[in-house]
């Protein structure tokens, strides 16, 4: 495994403290440039602006005096956007993503982003984490949603990563991987759907159909029961499995942003993925195709599943997950037009998933 610089280096506090004399260390520690060899200048621009909601991103070009090195990185902050900074620190998604990159990554079958450096504040969840560019690879388009090719590519590379760790001991990962039934979500949880849920009726009102507001009032009550269901044949799940963090490199998709990594049932992932990254004519059209493809991925790798199920959990977990779209409602004075787009198109694509897989009948009354 390559070294990941940490506190060693120092930790800027912000982008304006990105230097070369500080991107220098960083990149002798990570080995990405010999230990006399020098980052001459460093230009830093925000990247992805408006789509990321937990964290700040920007792009840092680099020159070199007398060698070669990587001619871009991606830096990554914390945002300070309270009401998502409260869902961040409340979930541990900071230190899901830096644990991720220094113990997991690497027994992953999947291309990930080469990880420079990783630091964490002693005294707060600030950190900076900073990566390999990949943004020479095709996203998949998260605004208009997955394309069929892509979500066939997403559905095979998810039973890749998951394959790994099914049914396996994932007792060393609780600590920071959190367990969806962790006494920490079940104490969170309820804030944070809580917290959006009034703001997205409003926003969201040409969405939600009568149904899902009535199950949108229960959600709370509901959560425990929901969790539960979900906690059973379980594996490591990345939690934000959606097309925005599935770049296309060949067929199989370079994945990146796992501040939500966790470990629930594998369907998870996959319900995630239909209901928020997937315009429902596309998915109506093609999920047949993404449930044999992933499926079939698990198969390969040798997992054992109950397919009734796996099939049963899909369908609470794409109950369960309109609590992400409805969560960063709670924000949305503080995000740009586009990024409210993304708000929206994330809670169409909930909702109608809901309300086709008809996951609302499974529910306690």
């Amino acid at each position: 495994m390559a070294n990941i610089a940490g506190s060693e280096v120092g930790r800027p506090t912000g982008i304006g403290e990105v230097t070369a004399d500080w991107m220098t260390a960083v990149l002798r520690t990570s080995g990405a440039i010999g230990p006399d060899d020098s980052v001459a200048s460093v230009t830093n621009q925000p990247f992805a602006e408006g789509l990321g909601f937990l964290s700040y991103l920007f792009k840092s070009e680099l020159t070199y005096d007398g060698t070669a090195g990587p001619g871009t990185v991606i830096v990554k902050f914390a945002t300070d956007m309270p009401s998502q900074r409260g869902i961040a620190d409340g979930l541990s998604f900071y230190q899901r993503e830096l644990h991720f990159y220094r113990e997991v990554a690497e027994h992953i079958p999947l291309r990930t982003p080469v990880v420079h450096a990783c630091v964490m504040d002693t005294e707060s969840t600030e950190f900076v984490l900073v990566m390999e560019d990949l943004s020479d690879l095709r996203p998949m388009d998260q605004i208009t949603g997955a394309s069929r090719d892509d979500a066939l590519r997403s559905a095979a590379a998810l039973a890749q990563f998951q394959a790994p760790h099914w049914g396996a001991d994932l007792s060393d990962l609780e600590s920071t991987c959190l367990p969806l039934n962790h006494p920490i979500n079940q104490a969170v949880l309820p804030q944070v759907f809580g917290a959006g849920w009034e703001r997205c009726k409003i926003e969201g009102a040409d969405v939600l159909t009568p149904e899902v507001i009535s199950f949108g009032n229960r959600y709370v009550e509901l959560l425990p029961w929901m969790v539960d269901q979900l906690s059973t044949g379980q594996t490591l799940t990345h939690g934000d499995w959606r097309a925005d963090n599935l770049l296309v490199d060949g067929d199989v998709p370079a994945v990146v942003d796992f501040q939500i990594c966790g470990i629930a049932a594998g369907a998870y992932d996959l319900a995630y993925f239909m209901s928020q990254s997937m315009e429902p004519e596309v998915r109506r059209e093609c999920e047949s195709e993404m449930f044999d493809a992933y499926y079939g991925g698990l198969d390969a790798a040798g997992a054992t599943y109950d397919r009734a199920r796996s099939d049963r959990e899909f369908r609470i977990t794409a109950a369960f997950c309109l609590i992400y779209p409805v969560a960063i409602f709670g924000g949305w004075d503080d995000v740009p037009e586009n990024g409210q787009q993304l708000m929206l198109a994330g809670l169409r694509r909930s909702v109608s998933t809901i309300v086709d897989h008809a996951s609302l009948e499974l529910l306690p009354h």
